[in-house]
């Protein structure tokens, strides 16, 4: 079976919508679909292999989280192309990766990216870290095509990714919208190429990304200021893409290395104060919908335990006592809320 022919094939649409529909079981877009789940996936297979389906109209809205971001919200359907298109593919997207890549693969994740680097620090005395400037509004649609091709042989299906891109093949232009799965598979393999040059090429000792946030480790600083260079000329002749100058960093471990809201120093991951009032701010909102009725107390509890799960792998049990404390005494004080709160 060809990838055009899995990807349409009315099984995987089936599997798609499911998937596009978990934790969103309730909104609007999502009920309908799934309560007319067959001859939805018919009507959209034959939209696919005739060649008609081009995405809809998606909603944009705004984020402070902490900085501003907008993200697009891709209409339900349009999710379930994504999907689609991304889950047959997955494994081979995925063994184009490199180990030391932590962001949207299955398996990964922040937290082994944070144990990685946490071995890094430990074996290495420098580190340069790297952030690319305004990432997923800056990749071109090209690139994104051009790097696609090696791994997706089948033409219609390279046809559905330029669709997904939104970019007739007379008018590609930049940019990928946040929020959407194809983006976050999109831009990991295009930045994949930084990996491989920086692993490959420049063989350094020590490499960790998850997604545009990544760092280099050796024990030579001269060397490292020398790979900066050309990684600049990198990203820039080969990707189009620039480094965010105000977040390059190279300095000796002993200093602690900032990396996914952490400050890791050999032996000590301290929690970096702008993240750990983001965390008290969620932790008062989740105490705010539960005192007006939004959310149940169970769900309050599974909340503040992701948070502890989170907060665990740093050393973090002063702040969390207090942290925690104040949030129960804030409960006993409305005279409601759950009559066991979660322990830490």
């Amino acid at each position: 079976m060809s990838d055009w022919d899995e990807i349409t094939s009315f099984a995987n649409l089936c599997r798609a919508a499911k998937r596009a529909a978990r934790s969103k079981r309730r909104v609007a877009g999502a009920a309908r679909f799934l309560e007319r789940l067959e001859p939805e996936a018919l009507a959209l297979q034959r939209e696919l292999r005739e060649g008609r389906w081009r995405p809809s109209r998606p909603v944009q809205f705004t984020i402070h989280d902490p900085k501003e971001r907008v993200i697009t919200a891709a209409p339900f359907r349009d999710r379930v192309v994504h999907h689609a298109l991304i889950d047959p593919l997955e494994a081979r997207l995925d063994a184009a990766l490199v180990p030391q890549s932590f962001a949207c693969r299955r398996g990964m994740g922040t937290h082994k990216a944070l144990a990685h680097a946490k071995g890094l620090v430990r074996r290495h005395t420098h580190f340069l870290k790297l952030d690319i400037a305004k990432c997923f509004e800056s990749i071109g649609h090209e690139l994104v095509l051009s790097t696609m091709t090696p791994l997706v042989a089948d033409a219609q299906a390279l046809e559905l990714c330029r669709r997904v891109l939104g970019s007739p093949e007379e008018a590609l232009g930049r940019g990928l919208p946040i929020g959407n799965l194809t983006s976050q598979w999109f831009a990991n393999l295009v930045l994949g190429r930084i990996d491989r040059f920086v692993i490959e090429e420049l063989e350094i000792p020590g490499y960790v990304r998850y997604m545009d946030d990544f760092a280099l480790f050796a024990d030579d600083k001269l060397r490292l200021r020398a790979d900066l260079e050309r990684i600049e000329e990198f990203v820039r002749d080969k990707l189009g893409l620039a480094l965010k100058e105000h977040a390059t960093i190279l300095a000796p471990v002993s200093q602690g290395m900032p990396f996914l809201g952490w400050r890791i120093y050999r032996g000590v991951t301290r929690l970096r104060p702008e993240n750990a009032r983001r965390t008290r701010r969620r932790l008062r909102h989740r105490r705010w919908e539960l005192r007006t009725g939004r959310i149940a107390a169970d769900r309050y509890a599974a909340a503040v335990q992701s948070v502890l799960a989170h907060l665990d792998h740093g050393n973090t049990l002063g702040w969390r006592r207090g942290a925690l404390g104040a949030t129960f005494a804030a409960e006993l004080d409305w005279g409601a809320g759950p009559t066991a709160p979660p322990t830490a």
